[in-house]
C-alpha cells in the first residue's frame, strides 16, 4: 500500500508503505496505533515513529498523479487523519 502524507500542514511531504497488506489491515492497524498519546508525544516529534518504509519527497506537485492507495494528514491527535476512498478516520479521543 502506498498513501501520500501531508505532514504539519505542508511542512514535509511523504510517501507512506504501512506495515499492512490492505484497506482492512490498515484501518485496523489505525485504530489501534495511532492513538491521542502516540501522536502527540512520538509522532508530531518523528513521523518515522510510525511503522513502515518512508520516502520524504519534494511536494505533492510531481507525485499527485501516481497510485496511492489513500492520503494522510499527520500532525496533532486534533488534525490527524487518514482517508481511504470516501472513508476518513480520526485519531480516536
Amino acid at each position: 500500500m502506498r498513501i501520500l502524507v501531508d505532514e504539519e500542514f505542508g511542512y514535509r511531504h511523504w510517501i507512506w508503505n504501512p506495515p499492512v497488506e490492505n484497506k482492512d489491515e490498515l484501518v485496523e492497524w489505525w485504530r489501534s496505533t495511532m492513538t491521542p498519546e502516540f501522536v502527540n508525544e512520538f509522532v508530531f516529534y518523528d513521523i518515522a515513529e510510525m511503522e513502515g518504509e518512508w520516502e520524504e519527497v519534494d511536494s505533492f506537485d510531481s507525485r499527485i498523479d501516481e497510485d496511492f492507495d489513500g492520503y494522510a494528514e499527520i500532525h496533532t491527535s486534533e488534525d490527524t487523519l487518514l482517508r481511504l476512498g470516501k472513508d476518513t478516520y480520526l485519531v480516536e479521543d
